[in-house]
C-alpha cells in the first residue's frame, strides 16, 4: 500500500516538473551568450534590418573605401547595350542600357555568423561610396547629371574577412557628338565614341574594363536577340578599351610612377561601328537611273525629231523627282558630295545636254544654213545605219548632202551611241572607285 502511494505521488507531481524543464532546454537553438530562443526567432528582414544598422553606423559615403589612402580603388566597369540611336542630321549617337561597375570596401564588412549566415545585402545607391563618373563628350555637357540614373540599387557581399565586394548597376541613357561621313552614300561605314572617365586622378580611383570583356549588346529577346539592324544602319561592333588623359594628350600607355598617377586621368572609349542599311537603293534610286540613261540614249534613234523632245522633257522630269527623294535621305552636314550623287547628277545633266541638242536640231532644220562640209563627212558610215534610216534612193548628189534633215538621219545615232559609250564608262568608274 505504501508503495502505490509513493508511485502515485510521483506521477502526479515530480513527473511533469522534469518534462517542462526538458522541453525548455529544447526550444531554439545552442548559444553561449542565452539568447538562442530570440535569435531563432528573427525573421530575415530583421536580421537584414540589424546588418545595415551595424555596416553603417559611422560609414561617410564621401570617403573612399579603403584604410590605406596611398592605394587607389579599382572600378571595374562592364557595358550592357540594348539600343543605340542615330541622327545623322544632328550629327549625334545616342545609347541605352545598363553599366555594371564593381569596386571593393573595406568599411562594410561584417561577420554572418552573427547574422543568421547572411552574405548579402541590399541597399541604396546613395547609402555607399561610389565612385564619380561623367561622359567627357556628352552631348549634354561635361556637368550632365542625367547621363546616369540616381535610382539604382547596390548589392554587397562578403567575400573576405576586411572587406566586402560591391556592385552597382544603374541604366545610362547618353547622347555624344560624333563626326560621320557619308562619302560614300549608300555604302558609307561610320564610328562613334563614348568617353566615360573618372573626376579624381588615377592616383585615387581607376576605372577599367571588366576582364576585358567587350560591350554586351542586347537589342531584343528569344529571336530577335541577335538584332542588329536599327532604323538606316546596321550595328557591326562595339568594342571598350582603356585610354588615360594627362597634360591635354590622350594615350593608350598606363602611368608608371606615383607622380604620372597623380596627373592622370583613367577613361573607357567605347566605340560603335556601324554601317549604312539600304536594301531599297537599288530599286528606288540606281534602277531608274539605269532607265532614265538608257531613255536618253534611245531618244537619238527615234526618227521623230519632235518626239524625242517629248520624251526627253518627260525623263527631266522624273529624275528630278528621284533626285529629290534621294536628296531627302542624305544628312546635309556631308564633307562631300558622295559618288552615287555624283553619278546621277551626271546622269541628269547630260539629259538636259541632250534635251539642248534636240532643241539646236529643231532649230537648225528650220533654218536656212546648209550643212557645213566639214560636217559632211559623217556621210561615210550611212552605210552602216539600219533600213529604217535609210531613203529609198540613196544620197548621191551635193544638194542633198547640205541639208540638216539628211544630216541628222546619220549623226544622232552616232551622238546615241557616244553617249552610250560615255555612261558605260562612267558607270564603270563609278563601281571601281
Amino acid at each position: 500500500m505504501k508503495f502505490l502511494a509513493i508511485f502515485c505521488f510521483l506521477f502526479i507531481f515530480y513527473l511533469p516538473v522534469q518534462k517542462k524543464s526538458a522541453n525548455a532546454q529544447q526550444q531554439g537553438i545552442d548559444s553561449e551568450e542565452g539568447d538562442a530562443e530570440m535569435f531563432f526567432n528573427r525573421t530575415y528582414s530583421q536580421h537584414q534590418s540589424a546588418l545595415e544598422a551595424k555596416i553603417f553606423r559611422g560609414y561617410n559615403t564621401k570617403l573612399r573605401p579603403v584604410k590605406n589612402m596611398s592605394l587607389p580603388t579599382i572600378v571595374d566597369v562592364h557595358w550592357h547595350i540594348i539600343h543605340v540611336s542615330i541622327n545623322a542630321k544632328e550629327q549625334t549617337m545616342t545609347v541605352h542600357g545598363h553599366i555594371y561597375m564593381k569596386w571593393f570596401d573595406e568599411f562594410l564588412v561584417w561577420d554572418p555568423k552573427d547574422f543568421n549566415g547572411i552574405h548579402y545585402a541590399r541597399v541604396k545607391k546613395w547609402q555607399v561610396w561610389q565612385p564619380k563618373i561623367k561622359v567627357a563628350n556628352s552631348a549634354s555637357g561635361l556637368g550632365s547629371v542625367f547621363d546616369f540614373s540616381t535610382s539604382a540599387h547596390v548589392i554587397i557581399q562578403m567575400q573576405e574577412k576586411d572587406r566586402a565586394k560591391v556592385e552597382m548597376y544603374p541604366t545610362f541613357s547618353i547622347k555624344v557628338g560624333c563626326a560621320f561621313d557619308f562619302t560614300d552614300f549608300p555604302n558609307d561605314e561610320n564610328k562613334c565614341s563614348m568617353n566615360l572617365f573618372s573626376t579624381v586622378a588615377m592616383s585615387e580611383v581607376q576605372i577599367q574594363n571588366l576582364y576585358s570583356i567587350p560591350p554586351t549588346l542586347s537589342f531584343g529577346w528569344e529571336e530577335q536577340k541577335m538584332k542588329r539592324i536599327i532604323s538606316d544602319f546596321k550595328i557591326q561592333n562595339v568594342s571598350s578599351e582603356s585610354i588615360y588623359y594627362s597634360t591635354g594628350n590622350v594615350t593608350t600607355q598606363p602611368p608608371v610612377t606615383g607622380i604620372e598617377l597623380a596627373n592622370t586621368w583613367s577613361m573607357l572609349k567605347v566605340t560603335v561601328s556601324f554601317i549604312r542599311h539600304s536594301p531599297l537603293f537599288v530599286a528606288a534610286v540606281a534602277t531608274p537611273c539605269l532607265i532614265t540613261a538608257l531613255i536618253n540614249i534611245l531618244t537619238f534613234f527615234v526618227p521623230s525629231i519632235p518626239f524625242s523632245v517629248y520624251i526627253l522633257m518627260t525623263n527631266v522630269f522624273i529624275q528630278m523627282i528621284f533626285l529629290q527623294d534621294m536628296v531627302n535621305k542624305l544628312p546635309l552636314t556631308i564633307h562631300a558630295m558622295p559618288s552615287s550623287l555624283k553619278l546621277y547628277c551626271f546622269v541628269m545633266m547630260f539629259n538636259s545636254i541632250s534635251l539642248c541638242l534636240h532643241f539646236l536640231f529643231i532649230f537648225l532644220i528650220n533654218s536656212k544654213f546648209a550643212v557645213p562640209e566639214s560636217f559632211q563627212s559623217v556621210f561615210i558610215v550611212k552605210d552602216y545605219l539600219p533600213d529604217t534610216w535609210k531613203d529609198a534612193e540613196a544620197i548621191k548628189d551635193d544638194e542633198k548632202q547640205k541639208k540638216w534633215t539628211e544630216w541628222l538621219k546619220v549623226a544622232r545615232p552616232l551622238i546615241g551611241a557616244v553617249l552610250a559609250l560615255v555612261y558605260f564608262v562612267q558607270i564603270i568608274v563609278f563601281l571601281v572607285l
